[in-house]
Parts: structure tokens; C-alpha cells; sequence
């Protein structure tokens, strides 16, 4: 199935196209652009570089936030448009289940996705990998980030619903996680197997935490006390000290290489079943569909309200 997948819930834009299991090509911004202007001449190049027509398109997939106000605004309305548009369907994946799929499927511990909401806040949810699925085990939610730290080192989780996060249809096993452009999904869930050529040449480089290079090889299974906490946020963990501070050598706070939005790894959710699906053709849905803002200051509401466009 081909799919077009795009993220404009942070700073970085990022748009794909996966057919299958394959990335046939993935933008990803590495400055700061306006999303309302940039974005459909990034899907324009993103078809003429891939080949293909957009009436090719099978599916859409957007990131639904928490994330900028603006930016979550334009790509879930751009999404909307564009499923109407083509007669197909619309999934809208949560960032922070995007997020916590930077730590591959195998490993043990929880996965702390978090979208920092500034003053000592952050929109956070909290997963773990039971095999094939991924678990959520904390709602969404707005929090201090030391009330979660809180949490966390008491061994315990507070609101936790345990519920499945769910595998779609195809198998999480099967579909993988997939990170690199080029790369099949088998390829990118692999990482679980072992230590892939890019962790270690991103540790070689100094990209990344060296603890985190070596994760695919943790041990699997259930969450023990002693398994590690994967602290996943972009553009930096917050309050990274405090984690480190409360959590020792059990803290991994991935990369910023390995967090930043991917468009393609949004596909892969998608295919996890980690989303909220409108069928094609349903007009009442789709204009019901509504994306999850970050806590957005009166100055950027009112600049959304004037049209304005921004991140």
C-alpha cells in the first residue's frame, strides 16, 4: 500500500512515501520553516523525486500532536484535504507513540515519550514493548516532569491503563519499526537482534548516548526494576539532569538523531495500529477529526485565529 505520511507537529518538517515495508523517498527539514508555505512543495518534490502520481496514493497518514498549535493545525487540515481529495483513508498517529518507536521492539524497560511543554512540564506518555505490541501504560497527559520522575523511581505508575497501544492488522513483528530511508521495515525491527551498523557508526561519530548504542542488545522481557527507562523527546529530554540524577546508568536518554520527527516512522505506526483511522469518503469524520495541541500561549492562538502561519 502506498502511503504518504507528513509531520508537522514540531519545527522540523517531514514528509514520505512508503509503499509496503519500503521508504521510496523521506524529507526531513534541518531548519526552521513556515509549515503553511513549505509543505506542499515539499509533497510536490517529495512525488516528482519517488516517481509516482499522487492519484498512486492508497492511504495518508499525519501526525495528530500534542505539538505546535500552528503547526499540528496545518498538517492535520493539509491531511483532511487531501484524503478527501483522493477518496482514501485518513490515520492520525499521537507524536509521542511516534516517538517512543525510536527504541526498536526486543528491548526491555519502559519508554518514556516526552513533548516538552515548557515551564518544568511536558506532554508525556509512558510505553513498554510486550512482544509484538506496544503497550501504553500511562495516558497522555500534561505533567511536571518531576512528578513523573517521581513516579517512575517509586516503581510505580500512577493512572496506568495497561491497555494495548495495539498491533494492526499486519503484525507489529512483521511491519518493524522502520527508521532509515531505504530501509525495509525487517531491516529497521532487526536493530532488535543486534547492534546496526548506523548505531554504531552514530556512537563511532559521537551522535548518540553510548549507552543507547548498545540498547538493541538489552536483554528482553517483561519490565523488571532493574531494566532500563528510555527517555525519548526532541530537540533534548527535559529536565535531563534530574533524570539522570534519579535513575543513574537505568536512564537512556536517546539521541536527538534518533527522536527527530520522521515522516516514515509515522507509516509504520500506522501499520501497528497505532492510530485513530476515518475511513474514505466519510465527510462527516473527517470534518470532525480533530488534532491534540500542546498548551498553546494566547499570543499563538490569536495568531492562529488570524491565519497566520508559523511552525
Amino acid at each position: 500500500m502506498l502511503t504518504l505520511a507528513f509531520d508537522t507537529s514540531a519545527l522540523p518538517l517531514s514528509v514520505a512515501l512508503v509503499d509496503g515495508e519500503h521508504i521510496l523517498a523521506e524529507w526531513t527539514a534541518a531548519a526552521r520553516l513556515n509549515h503553511a508555505e513549505a509543505l506542499y512543495p515539499a509533497l510536490q518534490a517529495l512525488f516528482d523525486r519517488a516517481g509516482v502520481a499522487k492519484r498512486s496514493v492508497q492511504s495518508i497518514v499525519v501526525a495528530r500532536g500534542p505539538g505546535s498549535y500552528t503547526g499540528v493545525r496545518i498538517g492535520v487540515t493539509a491531511a483532511k484535504a487531501l484524503a478527501y481529495a483522493l477518496g482514501v483513508p485518513l490515520t492520525g498517529v499521537s507524536s509521542l507513540a511516534a516517538l517512543a518507536l525510536a527504541v526498536p521492539p526486543g528491548v526491555s524497560g519502559r519508554i518514556v515519550s516526552l513533548i516538552d511543554a515548557r515551564r518544568g512540564r511536558a506532554y508525556a506518555a509512558v510505553y513498554r514493548w510486550d512482544g509484538d505490541r506496544l503497550v501504553r501504560e500511562r495516558a497522555e497527559g500534561v505533567i511536571e516532569v518531576a512528578a513523573l520522575v517521581a513516579e517512575l523511581a517509586d516503581g510505580g505508575l500512577r493512572a496506568v491503563g495497561d491497555a494495548p497501544f495495539g498491533a494492526g492488522a499486519g503484525g507489529a513483528g512483521e511491519n518493524g519499526g522502520g527508521e532509515a530511508a531505504g530501509a525495509s521495515a525487517r531491516e529497521a525491527a532487526g536493530a532488535a537482534a543486534g547492534v546496526s551498523a548506523r548505531e554504531a557508526a552514530g556512537a563511532a561519530a559521537g551522535e548518540g548516548d553510548g549507552a543507547f548504542a548498545g540498547a538493541a542488545s538489552a536483554r528482553r522481557g517483561a519490565f523488571t526494576p532493574e531494566a532500563p527507562i528510555y527517555w525519548v523527546a526532541y530537540p533534548e529530554v527535559p529536565e535531563g539532569a534530574a533524570v539522570r540524577a534519579a535513575f543513574g546508568a537505568r536512564a537512556v536518554l536517546v539521541p536527538p538523531a534518533w527522536a527527530a520527527p520522521r515522516a516514515a516512522r509515522l507509516a509504520w505506526a500506522a501499520r501497528y495500529g497505532l492510530g485513530e483511522a476515518v475511513p474514505p469518503g466519510d465527510v462527516a469524520a473527517l470534518s470532525a477529526y480533530q488534532p491534540v495541541y500542546l498548551l498553546a500561549s494566547a499570543p499563538e492562538r490569536a495568531r492562529a485565529g488570524e491565519g497566520g502561519g508559523g511552525r
